[in-house]
């Protein structure tokens, strides 16, 4: 009887930590996303094309802060302005603490309407 009380107490004890952690990289992943939305925001320079796209990829330090892989674009200027505004900028997720993950995103780039 006294085994079956302790087992039963670690049970509960066990499935509240479990249920209590946040484990979801989904939404860590959506909040980097967000996070890199923003740093991105208002290109400083002019589009000759209605739209340009690019795929970046990405990893993050231990520091939390943005490592970029690569930049596949057709714009030089793109690639650039990508590489100064997100490489070893610090963010704040959850997203973090996962190691050495290589992460993909593609980036369009319209041009405002006038």
């Amino acid at each position: 009887m006294k085994k079956l009380t302790v087992l039963l107490i670690a049970l509960v004890l066990g499935s509240t930590q479990i249920s209590a952690s946040d484990n979801n990289p989904y939404n860590s992943e959506k909040q980097l996303r967000n996070q890199i939305a923003v740093l991105l925001k208002n290109p400083e320079f002019k589009l000759q094309k209605e739209e340009l796209s690019a795929d970046i990829q990405f990893t993050l330090n231990g520091q939390g802060e943005i490592v970029v892989l690569s930049v596949a674009s057709e714009e030089t200027n793109v690639a650039n302005y990508i590489k100064s505004r997100l490489n070893y900028k610090k963010i704040n997720s959850k997203v973090s603490t996962i190691g050495n993950k290589v992460f993909k995103i593609s980036l369009k780039i319209l041009k405002p309407k006038a």
